[in-house]
């Protein structure tokens, strides 16, 4: 009887620590969420009405609730909202870098955002292999928040110019690196 009881015991702190990491990693998000809509770091906002939020349907198909979206881009994630639906896009942990960030200045063209990184499993027994990855997002502009957008992409690229090394750290061997941090989307 005493077995039972040790493996009893056993899965409910095996459920305590899961529901805890799981409640600790929601507040880490919603936390993340409200810096981010307070204006913490915010690069851009903006608000699609519910025309230029059917228009987006191709990009952000998921948000096709009915009413209007919006968009917050900070130096750290990119968070998307419509209705009761939401995205949260890390740009920033796990050591990602976004590594193309450009708009074409012209009204109705998209902001396009590129972000690497790798993951690198360790062995004792053979040598290490890394993934490398990569997501790109485009995010439709409405009208009259083309100079946000620029402003944007240039944040974006500066910051990169800055930064060279973690760039060329996050491409594989076998894929063309341009010497002045120009990733091709």
């Amino acid at each position: 009887m005493s077995a039972w009881l040790i493996i009893v015991v056993v899965a409910l702190v095996a459920i305590a620590i899961v529901a805890a990491v799981i409640i600790r990693k929601r507040g880490e998000r919603k936390q993340k969420i409200l810096e981010i809509t307070c204006g913490v770091d915010l690069l851009a906002h903006w608000t699609y009405s519910f025309a230029e939020w059917k228009a987006v349907a191709e990009e952000f198909s998921w948000g096709q609730t009915g009413g209007a979206g919006e968009v917050y881009i900070s130096a750290t994630a990119i968070y998307l909202k419509s209705g009761s639906q939401e995205r949260l896009i890390d740009l920033a942990s796990d050591g990602k870098v976004v590594t193309y960030a450009a708009h074409r200045g012209a009204e109705g063209s998209p902001l396009k955002i590129r972000v690497r990184w790798k993951v690198v499993k360790r062995y004792e027994d053979r040598p290490d292999e890394i993934d490398y990855f990569k997501e790109d997002y485009r995010v439709p502009v409405p009208a009259g928040k083309t100079a946000e957008a620029q402003s944007v992409a240039e944040f974006f690229t500066a910051r990169l110019e800055e930064n060279l090394a973690a760039y060329t750290d996050l491409v594989p061997d076998d894929e063309p690196i341009s010497l002045f941090g120009k990733d091709s989307f």
